[in-house]
């Protein structure tokens, strides 16, 4: 018994010494299409929950005066979002990315749905706080970028990105520091936020979708406009 396990190890371990190895040399990329025939039985059974899928994404939620759009250094849908998501918790100030904004909302009806398109990542509210160099680094990075969708500060720059004046949020001589809302994703440095990297996050504990379907629900009527938290004016003015 012992001579027949014996020599299936040493077949074994001959199999896999003797197999061939590949290395990858190219590979090509294309779009295969498949063809099938749509099963009845199948789409019978997910029928019930694509409708009631569809039936919550097309509920309306609230109502834009105007449209919410991501135009300019200072935008509508940048006010929206970062304005918002300040009233769930104490921060001085709100910072997010025109990137993680994936669409614009028309005037008129606002939907379940829409929201999603707007946020359909899962990223969480956290603060942070900054200490001077850090808020500064801040500031240097939204204008430099021309602008990114932020609340509670102001901002004027010129042209070439270069800060002019700004608020203060804090008194950062007596060792104060900023508390900044922002996505858990900017928190771990994305998007180039490196001033955010290895600071302690408090969770707020929601996520930035949930906080506008939530404030979109209760709010009836949205009416966003510029307000100035964010100018850039000509050399010499």
């Amino acid at each position: 018994m012992k001579l027949r396990n014996y020599t299936i190890y040493i077949v074994a371990f001959l199999f896999c010494a003797c197999s061939p190895s590949y290395t990858l040399q190219s590979y090509e990329e294309k779009v295969v299409e498949i063809k099938a025939i749509e099963d009845s039985a199948v789409l019978a059974i997910i029928a019930p929950y694509q409708n009631a899928i569809e039936a919550e994404m097309n509920e309306v939620l609230s109502f834009t005066k105007t449209e919410l759009n991501k135009n300019g250094a200072e935008s509508t849908l940048g006010n929206f979002v970062t304005d918002l998501c300040l009233n769930y918790t104490n921060a001085h100030m709100c910072v997010m990315n025109n990137g993680g904004l994936r669409t614009t909302i028309n005037k008129g009806e606002i939907t379940r749905g829409k929201l999603y398109e707007l946020m359909p990542f899962d990223n969480e509210l956290v603060v942070l706080e900054l200490d001077k160099d850090d808020y500064l680094g801040l500031l240097n990075y939204i204008s430099k970028r021309g602008g990114e969708p932020f609340s509670g500060i102001n901002i004027t720059m010129d042209k070439e990105g270069k800060i002019l004046s700004n608020s203060w949020p804090v008194n950062f001589e007596n060792g104060e520091k900023a508390r900044v809302l922002t996505s858990d994703y900017l928190a771990d440095g994305g998007d180039k936020m490196s001033f955010f990297q290895n600071k302690e996050q408090e969770k707020v504990g929601i996520k930035i979708r949930d906080a506008i379907i939530d404030y979109c629900s209760k709010t009836d009527t949205i009416n966003i406009n510029l307000d100035g938290r964010i100018q850039i004016i000509e050399n010499g003015e």
